[in-house]
C-alpha cells in the first residue's frame, strides 16, 4: 500500500481527490436554487441522493476488469460528460465574475487549473491541499456575520425528489475522475465511503452555510461585501480543480490531445464570456426568466436527463431519442418555469421509470429466449 510523502495511504489520497473533483459548480451553487425554489426537503434529498449515488459507484464494480469493460463500452459518453462539465464550470465562473463585478475571475481560475494540470502526476496532493484550504475558508466565513439559511418548504417540493434521485444515482458512472479512483485506489469501497460520506459532506456543509449570503448576491441584487470573498475563493478553487482533473484524465487516457483540449477550453471560455457580457441581465421573452440562470439550469438538463437516460436505455438510439423527446418538455417546464408547473417534473421522472422498467422486462425476455434456445 502506497503511503506517499504525507504519510497517508493511497486510498485516502483518492478520497480527497473524489471530494474535490465532485464539488464543482453544481454542488457549490445548485443548493441555492433548490433552497429558493423548493425549501429544505429538496436540500435534504439533494444531500442524500448526491452522497449516496456517488458512494454507490465505489461498491458497484466487482473488480477492475468490470470497470475497464464499462469504461471502454461507454467511452464516447464519458468523454461527452467531461466536455459538458468543463463548459459548465467555465460558464459558471464567468457568471460569478460578472455578478460580483470581477470579470478577470475566469482568467484566474484557468491559471489555477493550468497549475494543477501541469502537476497532474501529483494531483491527489493538490486535492489534499485544496481540501484543507477550503476548510480554512469555511472557518474564516463562520467568523463573519453571514445571512442565515431559511428553513422552510415551498409548494411543489415533492416533485423535485425523483429527478434528483435519478440524476445523482446514475450520472456518477460517466464521470471520468470516478473511474480513475476506482482503478487506482487499492480500496475503492473505503475511498468512496470516506470521500463522499465524510470529506465531500463537510464541503457541502460549507455550501449550506453560505447559501443565504451568496443567494442574496445572485438573486436579490445584493451588493458584494467582504463577507462573500471566502465563498468566491472556495468556488474558484473547486471549479479550477474540477477543470484540471477532467482535463488531466481526458489527455492521460488519450480521449483528446492536450493541444486540442486547450483549444476547446479556450473556445468554451470565449463563448461563456460572450454569452454573459452580451446577454447580461436579459430576460427570456414571455417567460420572464433571467438568461444567466436559465443557461445554468440548462446544463443541469444533461445530468438529470440526458446522461441518466443513456445509461437506462443503452445503445438503442431510436428508443433513447423517443424517451428524450417525451421527457424534455416535462423537465423544461417543471424546472425552468416551475411554480405551479413543478408537477411536470414528476411526470417526466415517471416516464423515465417506465422506460427503465420496459428495458428491464425486455432483457428478462431475451434471457428466457436464450435459455429456451
Amino acid at each position: 500500500m502506497a503511503c506517499g510523502e504525507l504519510g497517508l495511504p493511497q486510498y485516502l489520497h483518492y478520497a480527497f481527490y473524489l471530494a474535490c473533483s465532485w464539488l464543482w459548480c453544481l454542488g457549490g451553487f445548485f443548493p441555492l436554487i433548490l433552497a429558493r425554489d423548493y425549501g429544505w426537503p429538496a436540500i435534504a434529498a439533494f444531500t442524500i441522493f448526491n452522497i449516496g449515488g456517488a458512494t454507490a459507484m465505489g461498491f458497484y464494480f466487482k473488480g477492475r476488469n468490470q470497470q475497464a469493460t464499462f469504461e471502454k463500452r461507454h467511452r464516447p459518453a464519458i468523454s461527452l460528460f467531461s466536455y459538458i462539465t468543463l463548459a459548465y464550470q467555465l460558464f459558471f465562473v464567468t457568471w460569478l465574475g460578472a455578478t460580483i463585478g470581477q470579470p478577470y475571475l475566469l482568467a484566474v481560475v484557468l491559471a489555477i487549473g493550468m497549475i494543477i494540470y501541469l502537476g497532474k502526476n501529483h494531483i491527489t496532493y493538490s486535492a489534499i491541499a485544496l481540501y484543507f484550504i477550503s476548510i480554512g475558508l469555511f472557518i474564516s466565513f463562520l467568523g463573519s456575520d453571514f445571512a442565515p439559511v431559511e428553513i422552510n418548504t415551498k409548494n411543489g417540493w415533492q416533485h423535485a425528489f425523483l429527478p434528483l434521485a435519478i440524476g445523482f444515482i446514475l450520472s456518477p458512472y460517466l464521470d471520468i475522475t470516478f473511474h480513475r479512483a476506482v482503478k487506482n485506489s487499492p480500496r475503492p469501497k473505503v475511498t468512496f465511503a470516506i470521500g463522499f460520506g465524510v470529506l465531500f459532506l463537510s464541503l457541502l456543509c460549507f455550501v449550506f452555510i453560505y447559501a443565504g449570503s451568496l443567494g442574496d448576491v445572485f438573486f436579490n441584487q445584493g451588493v458584494p461585501a467582504a463577507i462573500i470573498y471566502p465563498v468566491v475563493a472556495f468556488l474558484m478553487l473547486q471549479t479550477a480543480f474540477t477543470i484540471a482533473a477532467h482535463a488531466s484524465e481526458l489527455t492521460t487516457q488519450q480521449y483528446i490531445k492536450p493541444a486540442s483540449l486547450a483549444a476547446v477550453i479556450l473556445i468554451l471560455a470565449g463563448l461563456s464570456l460572450g454569452l454573459i457580457f452580451l446577454l447580461r441581465d436579459a430576460l427570456i421573452p414571455w417567460l420572464n426568466l433571467p438568461i444567466e440562470e436559465t443557461l445554468y439550469k440548462s446544463f443541469l438538463f444533461f445530468y438529470s436527463l440526458v446522461f441518466p437516460l443513456y445509461l437506462i436505455i443503452g445503445r438503442s438510439k431510436g428508443v433513447y431519442l423517443l424517451a428524450l423527446a417525451v421527457c424534455t418538455p416535462a423537465y423544461s417546464i417543471g424546472f425552468l418555469i416551475g411554480a405551479s408547473y413543478t408537477y411536470t417534473l414528476s411526470i417526466g421522472a415517471a416516464v423515465i421509470i417506465l422506460f427503465a422498467v420496459a428495458k428491464r422486462l425486455s432483457l428478462i425476455q431475451q434471457d428466457k429466449a436464450s435459455i429456451s434456445d
